[in-house]
């Protein structure tokens, strides 16, 4: 008896011993991966996964250098939505998979996001007068001097990156009709302020939902009519043009949203129209007349609209061409309008064509796109 004991008792540590020695030669296999495979692997990582690759092993984090130092890293991104809320836990939704990822950035708590660009938030506190940049991916924040408090901007932009010489924030908000713009310039404390009346006395021009964009210099606004408004920087005053738009009627109606976006040094227009299908349209500005015409496919090009940042990518991966993404959500699964089909899809690709499911279909309209990159910046918060 006492021998089979001793005998089942050494089997068991034998059987032991070998799957140690199982698990050892698996983790130095994978330890062990060639680098070129390795950096393959890397580039199709998501960013929220980068981390966790980083702490596999000590070779797969030398082949990953720190976020901090690696701005256009990982190669193979796609854009993501950020969804925020006062009574909404944070997260980034990648479009791509159509999987949220939660994030633990306390400075998004109870705040507005006025814009995204350059790899940076440009954002406010609940009384709209403080105002901060913020990378969103490495955490790294610069405070720039607070909005005067007898003023309150609707819709506030940035020219290029905070920690650039030649940073811009211009903010915009219309009173009785008429145009008022604040700017102020890296390293300067105080902004300035500007108020213009248009040429176009008769015509009053009221922002809409979207933000300006910034093309060739000048300042691209829309109004809800689809009249485009055009506002030069660098020279503020006497700059400020209004050119009517002769959209039908019948259009004009039935406008349920518009957002304006640059593509590839053209300026489009998406029309977002009432009724069970909610129709969306696009438009193009033709700068020699300055009216925007109608097109009907974008190509290789994919649209991210949203009313605080809107962009354009032309697409790499098959399928992804000729779509706009929305931030609305079909339940959990992400929603984007193809130009091909002229309808709504999921993410899964299951076309929404019931008016009902279509008007139901829950939109997020404090989220932003943001493209994933990292601040080249370390250290402590760089100053304004």
């Amino acid at each position: 008896m006492m021998s089979e004991a001793i005998l089942v008792s050494t089997l068991s540590s034998s059987e032991i011993h070998q799957e140690l020695r199982d698990e050892k030669k698996e983790e130095d296999s994978w330890s062990s991966l060639p680098e070129e495979l390795l950096s393959l692997m890397l580039s199709r990582v998501y960013f929220s996964d980068y981390p966790r690759f980083r702490a596999t092993c000590a070779s797969w984090q030398r082949a990953s250098p720190p976020l901090e130092l690696t701005p256009h890293y990982p190669k193979y991104q796609s854009p993501c939505l950020l969804l925020h809320g006062l009574r909404q836990a944070i997260e980034f939704f990648n479009p791509m998979y159509n999987i949220p990822y939660k994030t633990d950035i306390s400075e998004l708590s109870h705040i507005t996001v006025y814009s995204f660009n350059h790899g940076w938030l440009l954002m406010g506190s609940g009384d709209g007068h403080h105002t901060f940049f913020l990378d969103p991916f490495t955490k790294v924040k610069i405070e720039i001097p607070n909005i005067p408090s007898n003023i309150t901007f609707s819709k506030i932009c940035f020219t290029s990156s905070p920690t650039s010489l030649d940073c811009m924030v211009i903010g915009f908000t219309i009173i009785l009709g008429d145009l008022r713009v604040g700017i102020i310039k890296h390293g300067e404390e105080n902004w300035t302020i500007e108020d213009f009346r248009s040429s176009q006395f008769w015509l009053r021009f009221h922002l809409s939902d979207c933000n300006p964009i910034l093309h060739n210099g000048w300042y691209y606004c829309l109004d809800t009519a689809g009249n485009l408004g055009v506002l030069k920087p660098e020279s503020v005053r006497d700059s400020w043009h209004i050119y009517p738009q002769r959209l039908p009627w019948k259009l004009r109606d039935t406008l349920r949203q518009c957002f304006i976006v640059e593509s590839n040094k053209d300026i489009l227009l998406v029309f977002v129209y009432c009724g069970g299908d909610r129709r969306v349209c696009v438009y193009k500005l033709d700068f020699s007349k300055m009216v925007w015409e109608r097109i009907e496919d974008l190509g290789n090009r994919t649209l991210y609209i949203s009313n605080t940042t809107s962009f354009s990518t032309n697409s790499t991966i098959r399928g992804m061409g000729n779509k706009i993404f929305f931030p609305k959500f079909n339940g959990k699964d992400g929603v984007f309008y193809s130009l091909a089909s002229k309808r709504y899809h999921t993410y899964d690709d299951d076309a929404c064509e019931n008016p009902r499911e279509i008007k139901e279909l829950k939109e997020f309209v404090w989220a932003t796109w943001v493209l994933p990159q990292f601040a080249s910046v370390s250290g402590e918060d760089p100053k304004w």
